[in-house]
């Protein structure tokens, strides 16, 4: 009886392993989206960004999470909107999807940390003040610095953050607009989502 329960919590929790989650996103997903795959009901694209720097190009990631547990994912090179004349994009490829790639997108979807962010909106990034702006210190600097971005979508619904720097910014900058914890969660899904730190 006891091998019983045991084999159904074991097969119960390897179905519900495989399921898709339903995000809580807070914006309508444009239209004429140029994505490298599609997206049936609930299932998931996470778009991870990384820009700046001095290179002529932006970096995207696609990752998409289908209802049958498969991950497919994508990368491709987009020049820079300024060198747009001069600099052509480069063709998307697709990219093999490893076992501790897919545990980490896994442990993602499911986390405590997205589920935080998602009840954020970018401007939460930054603490509203009604302190005269000519007495707000200015903005901390840093150059040669990569930014990140993350889109979720899911049901024709998205959730996008971006930040520049954001661990200099949690870390070394005093600015007091700054919302520290906004952004280390932010952080945390990023480090969740590449396996690295965001210096």
């Amino acid at each position: 009886m006891k091998k019983t329960f045991a084999l159904i919590f074991l097969i119960f929790g390897l179905l519900s392993s495989a399921q898709v989650p339903i995000l809580k996103l807070s914006s309508p997903v444009g239209k004429n989206q140029n994505w490298p795959d599609t997206l049936n009901k609930n299932e998931i694209c996470i778009i991870y960004e990384i820009n700046g720097g001095w290179s002529a190009y932006d970096f995207f990631t696609y990752y998409f999470i289908k209802n049958d547990g498969k991950i497919t994912a994508y990368r491709q090179e987009k020049a820079k909107s300024y060198l747009k004349d001069k600099v052509s994009d480069k063709a998307t490829e697709k990219i093999a999807v490893e076992d501790e790639l897919k545990q980490r997108i896994s442990k993602l979807i499911n986390s405590n940390q997205l589920n935080e962010l998602l009840k954020f909106k970018q401007e939460d990034f930054k603490i509203k003040t009604s302190q005269d702006p000519n007495t707000i210190p200015p903005p901390c600097i840093i150059h040669d610095a990569s930014g990140y971005k993350l889109t979720f979508i899911q049901n024709n619904k998205q959730s996008l953050y971006s930040y520049y720097a954001p661990q200099y910014h949690y870390d070394k900058c005093t600015n007091k607009l700054i919302n520290k914890p906004v952004l280390k969660t932010f952080i945390d899904v990023l480090e969740l989502l590449s396996g690295k730190s965001y210096y």
